[in-house]
C-alpha cells in the first residue's frame, strides 16, 4: 500500500509539471534573437510574467538563479515595511528607539562598508546631512522611495523594523517577514536596503511571488513609477502602447538593469513582469530601448 501511494504521488508530481510546463508560453524568436546578439551573450538574465487576472505563469527564464537586484531590493525592504508597521505610520526623526540621545537618523545610518563607492555617487553624502522627510506617512514615504529610488530612505527602513536599532536585526526582520508569507527566501542576500551592496542577491522567483503578494495593496502599488509619466521611468515605454499602463520599480547599477512591477495589458489583465539582467556589455541607452521592445512583445 506504502509503495502504491508512493507511485500515486509521483505520478501526480509528473502530471503537475507537465500541465504547468504547457501553461507557460515558448519565448517568441525576437527574444531569443536578443539573448544572442554579442552585447547580451555572456549577460544573465531573469525573466518571470505572471497573468494575475487569470492565475497564470507566461514566461519564466532562469527564475531560480540568484542575481544582484540593484534597487529592485527596495521593493523587498518597502513591501515589508508597509506591511510591519502600516501605510498610515508616522516616519520619526530617529531610527533607533533605544537611543537616548535622539540622534538624528543620517548620523545613525552613515556608510555602509558593503558599498562600492563608485555606486553610491556624491549626492548621496550631501543627502546624509539631513534628515528624510521626517514626519510624514509611511505610505508617502515609501512612494518617494520607490517612485525615485532614493538610497537615503530605503536604507532607514531596515532600522525602523529592527527593536536593536541596528542594520543586521532590521534586515533578519525583513527577511523572516517574507518566510512567514511562503515566500521562498533561500536565496535572498541582503547587506542594506536599498541595493547598493554588490553582494546583494535575489531571485527573479521572490520577486516575481513578492508582486504577486502584494498585489492588492493599494499603497506599495501606488508607490511605483507610472512608466512614460513618472519617477525613474518618465521615459520608458512612453512613446508606446503601454504608456501610462506600467507602475514599475528600476534597478539600475554599472553591471545591472532591471524592471518590476505591474502592467495593464492590452487585452485588459494584469500581469506582474520581472526582468533583470546582469553583466550585458551594452550601454545603458540601448538595453533599454532593447528591453522596451520585450515588454511590448511579452505582454498580451
Amino acid at each position: 500500500m506504502k509503495r502504491k501511494c508512493l507511485l500515486l504521488c509521483a505520478l501526480l508530481a509528473v502530471i503537475s509539471a507537465a500541465g504547468d510546463a504547457q501553461s507557460r508560453n515558448t519565448f517568441p524568436s525576437q527574444f531569443v534573437d536578443w539573448l544572442a546578439t554579442p552585447g547580451m551573450r555572456h549577460a544573465t538574465v531573469g525573466v518571470e510574467i505572471v497573468d494575475l487576472t487569470a492565475g497564470r505563469t507566461l514566461y519564466v527564464m532562469d527564475e531560480e538563479r540568484a542575481v544582484q537586484p540593484a534597487s529592485l531590493l527596495k521593493l523587498v525592504t518597502t513591501g515589508a515595511a508597509l506591511r510591519m508597521l502600516g501605510g498610515d505610520y508616522v516616519m520619526p526623526d530617529t531610527i533607533c528607539q533605544t537611543d537616548t540621545t535622539l540622534a538624528p537618523l543620517p548620523e545613525l545610518i552613515g556608510y555602509n562598508p558593503d558599498w562600492m563607492i563608485e555606486d553610491v555617487g556624491s549626492w548621496y553624502a550631501s543627502a546624509l546631512d539631513t534628515v528624510p522627510d521626517a514626519g510624514i506617512e509611511l505610505r508617502e514615504y515609501i512612494k518617494r522611495t520607490n517612485e525615485r529610488s532614493l538610497n537615503v530612505h530605503a536604507e532607514a527602513l531596515p532600522y525602523l523594523l529592527s527593536p536593536e536599532g541596528t542594520l543586521p536585526a532590521g534586515l533578519h526582520a525583513i527577511k523572516s517577514y517574507w518566510d512567514s508569507c511562503g515566500l521562498d527566501t533561500t536565496a535572498l542576500v541582503m547587506y542594506d536596503g536599498c541595493g547598493l551592496a554588490p553582494a546583494d542577491r535575489v531571485t527573479t522567483h521572490l520577486i516575481s511571488q513578492l508582486l504577486a503578494e502584494m498585489q492588492n495593496d493599494a499603497d506599495f502599488r501606488n508607490s511605483l513609477a507610472v512608466a512614460g509619466r513618472t519617477g525613474t521611468v518618465n521615459y520608458f515605454l512612453r512613446a508606446t502602447s503601454l504608456s501610462g499602463r506600467a507602475q514599475l520599480k528600476t534597478g539600475t547599477t554599472k553591471s545591472v538593469v532591471a524592471y518590476a512591477g505591474y502592467v495593464r495589458g492590452r487585452n485588459g489583465h494584469t500581469y506582474s513582469v520581472v526582468l533583470i539582467v546582469n553583466n550585458s556589455t551594452d550601454p545603458l541607452t540601448l538595453m533599454r530601448k532593447n528591453i522596451e521592445k520585450m515588454f511590448i512583445l511579452l505582454i498580451p
